[in-house]
């Protein structure tokens, strides 16, 4: 008996590989909904300063009958839209600079595709003369 005849010692096939070329452009995009919600709360805050500094201005015989949380709630409303157009707006021009700054480069893109294996674990031989329609299967 050789050493070639051991399961563990045979020669394992190796797989096939393709490799095709692809051409490839790499640049930084930014991510729309961090700009989105980053302008949402800047409205936001802006709103509470704007809203609280202009609590004490003197507005002649009016009496106040909103308190500073309404006027924050209702004046939110208007922030935050603003500040989510500024913050999609500054996404968009970002975008666009960075399209232009783009690199193209050519990438290999590598397909593998196993070996195949029967049931019993061992690897298959595809030169190996097959058995006959009567012949005992292996591992039955």
């Amino acid at each position: 008996m050789s050493n070639t005849d051991r399961p563990d010692q045979r020669p394992v096939p190796a797989p096939d590989v393709v490799t095709t070329p692809d051409q490839v452009t790499i640049r930084r995009a930014p991510r729309f909904s961090v700009f989105i919600l980053g302008g949402a709360v800047l409205g936001f805050l802006v709103t509470v300063v704007v809203v609280a500094l202009t609590m004490g201005i003197d507005r002649g015989d009016q009496q106040e009958t909103t308190g500073f949380a309404g006027l924050v709630g209702y004046f939110s409303l208007y922030g935050v839209s603003i500040g989510m157009l500024v913050g999609a707006l500054v996404a968009v021009v970002l975008d666009r600079v960075s399209s232009r700054r783009a690199a193209s480069l050519t990438a290999e893109r590598v397909t593998v595709d196993p070996v195949p294996e029967t049931v019993d674990g061992e690897l298959d031989d595809p030169d190996a003369p097959q058995p006959g329609p009567g012949a005992p299967q292996p591992g039955h």
